[in-house]
């Protein structure tokens, strides 16, 4: 194993990694996406919103300074190649993927050079070099996010998490799952028919009822509690003037 692989780990090991700690594993495709992995198995769908969560809460942790970012150069006369810190005002810069930075960077802005903002062995690096992480640091941030007992694959283990309690109650899931279970629900129905039919079990406002089922459909993945967002009409608010 070479000293970059002992040392340094890629983004996507890492998102896979932390999906893991995440969700604790695999979980079981609904019928319909058996069905469909079955006849096309080279067909990208599943449970994409998880690997997106984990890759968000890199992404954070990326912006807010807590992992670093290194590419390498490229080994000059037999000798080896340096790891270089890409500027997290660099980072911004480049494209995203399902919510995070993929190994290689996509299209990478030639005005990053032409604007001074990287040296051109930097830019050269960036250019042929996939995104690290340094494998020590990824790891001490991993415990300090799994000692915050958020994750769904926690949920249950009875240690405290840090932070205040959550107002998604065991209770509260039961319902939501009840309703579903029962066909009296789905996401397709929409989050206030949800709250309305909560209403007998003094029901939480909507934004939490809208928190807890999504908080289902990233434990289970049924796509009866998958919400997608309405786009809303572009428009003027409060209509014209005169």
């Amino acid at each position: 194993m070479s000293a970059v692989e002992t040392e340094f780990l890629l983004i996507s090991e890492a998102v896979a990694c932390f999906e893991a700690g995440m969700f604790g594993g695999a979980i079981k495709r609904p019928k319909l996406l058996e069905a469909i992995k079955k006849d096309q198995p080279r067909l990208s769908v599943g449970f994409g919103h998880r690997t997106e969560k984990a890759a968000a809460a890199i992404q954070g942790a990326i912006v807010a300074g807590d992992l670093a970012v290194h590419v390498f150069t490229q080994p000059i006369a037999g000798g080896a190649c340096r790891p270089l810190h890409v500027p997290i005002d660099v980072l911004k810069r480049l494209h995203k993927v399902r919510g995070g930075l993929p190994d290689h960077p996509i299209r990478l802005p030639f005005n990053l050079l032409r604007d001074s903002a990287v040296a051109s062995e930097l830019f050269a690096a960036l250019s042929t070099s996939a995104l690290h992480l340094k494998r020590a640091e990824y790891v001490a941030w991993y415990e300090r996010e799994r000692r915050k007992r958020r994750w769904l694959s926690q949920a249950g283990s009875g240690e405290p998490r840090i932070g205040r309690p959550s107002k998604q109650t065991d209770e509260l899931l039961r319902s939501i799952e009840a309703l579903t279970g029962e066909g009296k629900w789905s996401a397709r129905d929409g989050i206030a028919r949800l709250v309305r039919l909560l209403n007998s079990n003094g029901a939480p406002n909507r934004y939490l009822v809208r928190r807890a089922v999504q908080r289902l459909f990233g434990r289970t993945g049924d796509l009866a509690y998958r919400v997608v967002p309405r786009n809303r009409a572009k428009g003027k608010r409060g209509g014209s003037r005169t």
